[in-house]
């Protein structure tokens, strides 16, 4: 896809406002007698501009008040400290870096009020975003999709050259109304589990640079060849499904752990092609001893790595030894762009998300990312990363254009 105009969300999105957003709203209503909000009641609160985030404080604190008195003192104290605590997320300004040297057009559209959103806009990234619009009296507020649609108007694009990205169900919505694709990001202020309705969920801003620049895949091929391993490239699920099943006919299969491979259906496929399976997710017990085994990964990297973690540890221990045929199965949302990224990927995207997953009492469950907590309980107790197949071990990569697991 060619795009031609990428449209962002502010908060949330493009910056970390939250630590200002929290002492302005406790400015504005602390003459109520409303006790101070943390930043975690704040983000539950965001979406919908300043005036409702007052409003819902107040309900929040069983209080009422003149919320256009909330509403000056908190855009007099926003004014005067909106740059004090906010920061861009990881890998922002590389994205608009590289936008801009692309040629295409950027904006920001935002329900924070205008002038605030303006300043805060041309303070942080200058004339890497070409156009901001914040809440304006002559046009309605997101999800309405106006907004968006002057701003395609502006730079010539339709909605096929559109992208908007955002990290609320309110971003979502104006990219439906509007009829463009739409990248919701879960760094931000909603729950990635309300963010499902969006086309595209992201985790990190290198997978926003791979939507809209593309992966050379011919490149990613040759970085893993030239470690070792074999390289299988599928455009759905169900090939790579019937690819793996050719792989294991007439072998004994055992399988690690994986959301992957249970999205894919790939140990009914299996069985139904009467393969000698097994796995312990089908109550049945571990089983390390096949001719192949197929488990997915938490990272791979453009550089050819590959990054494991687990708790139980059988998983990766079979990806290390007496195993002849190993079979990496991974969507391409497992891409990072260097091992550190595909360590950060493993223990700050897909650790957590297991995490939860499995009811398991550690930090990362409430805080969504890796604590390095000395629980028993914790799922990361052993990493191993692949830098070559293990001696004797036939090893391969097989990538989904799709996006699969954690």
């Amino acid at each position: 896809m060619n795009y031609k105009t990428v449209v962002f969300d502010l908060d949330g999105t493009l910056l970390n406002t939250l630590g200002d957003l929290t002492d302005a709203v406790n400015h504005a209503v602390d003459p109520l007698g409303v006790k101070p909000s943390t930043e975690v009641q704040i983000r539950t609160r965001v979406g919908n501009g300043a005036a409702k985030l007052l409003q819902r404080t107040l309900d929040a604190n069983n209080t009422s008040g003149n919320i256009d008195e909330c509403f000056k003192r908190f855009s007099e104290y926003y004014r005067e400290h909106m740059t004090c605590r906010t920061v861009p997320y990881c890998g922002i300004m590389n994205l608009l870096e590289r936008l801009k040297k692309a040629g295409i057009k950027t904006a920001i559209l935002t329900n924070k009020f205008d002038l605030a959103a303006r300043e805060i806009a041309k303070h942080y990234f200058g004339e890497l975003i070409d156009y901001t619009q914040g809440e304006r009296a002559d046009t309605p507020r997101k999800p309405a999709p106006d907004a968006l649609f002057k701003i395609m108007d502006m730079f010539g694009s339709d909605k096929d050259s559109t992208l908007y990205i955002g990290d609320s169900t309110v971003d979502i919505q104006t990219a439906k109304n509007a009829g463009v694709k739409s990248i919701a990001v879960s760094w931000g202020y909603c729950d990635r589990e309300r963010l499902q309705d969006a086309d595209i969920i992201v985790d990190r801003t290198y997978e926003i640079e791979n939507i809209i620049f593309g992966i050379d895949f011919k490149d990613l091929e040759t970085n893993f060849i030239k470690r070792g391993f074999e390289f299988k490239l599928f455009d759905t699920k169900e090939q790579a499904t019937d690819y793996i099943v050719n792989q294991c006919k007439g072998k004994s299969v055992g399988f690690g752990g994986s959301k992957t491979l249970e999205q894919m259906g790939v140990y009914e496929k299996l069985k139904e092609n009467n393969i000698n399976a097994h796995w312990h997710w089908k109550d049945e017990p571990i089983y390390m001893d096949g001719e192949v085994y197929l488990t997915s990964a938490n990272g791979l990297s453009k550089t050819g790595e590959i990054v494991n973690i687990d708790g139980n540890c059988n998983r990766v221990a079979a990806t290390l030894y007496n195993t002849k045929h190993l079979i990496v199965v991974c969507g391409v949302n497992k891409l990072s762009a260097s091992l550190e990224d595909a360590i950060d990927r493993a223990r700050n995207i897909s650790a957590p998300f297991n995490a939860k997953r499995l009811n398991k009492k550690v930090p990362c469950v409430t805080t969504g990312k890796c604590e390095d907590c000395m629980s028993p309980e914790r799922i990361c107790k052993a990493m191993v990363i692949l830098m070559n197949p293990p001696t004797n071990m036939k090893c391969e990569i097989v990538l989904i254009k799709d996006n699969l697991g954690y």
